[in-house]
């Protein structure tokens, strides 16, 4: 899982119980999200190598922390993300693209 305080330092949030807790949850449910989108059949270990991944995760993050329902959908930039990583995904499912 990417890193909780890493979150926070990105949003300049103070790393109070109740928001480390409400960052990990969403932290968690975004890598979820993303993983499910692109190829639910590998663990979410496999694609926390991947930079875009991770930007996808924490892009998410973001959204849902300032718009817990997402009303606008999903951001065009997460979209693209999104799908740059369905771009990986082969005959033999997803593996990270070691050039970016």
């Amino acid at each position: 899982m990417i890193d909780t305080q890493s979150m926070l330092d990105e949003l300049c949030l103070d790393a109070t119980d109740e928001t480390t807790q409400l960052i990990t949850d969403l932290l968690s449910q975004s890598e979820s999200i993303i993983r499910d989108s692109v190829d639910k059949t590998k663990p979410i270990a496999s694609y926390e190598q991947d930079p875009i991944f991770i930007r996808a995760a924490k892009t998410l993050c973001t959204q849902l922390y300032y718009d817990r329902t997402l009303t606008g959908g999903m951001s065009i930039g997460l979209q693209m993300m999104i799908s740059h990583l369905k771009g990986e995904v082969g005959a033999d499912g997803y593996e990270p693209n070691s050039t970016v």
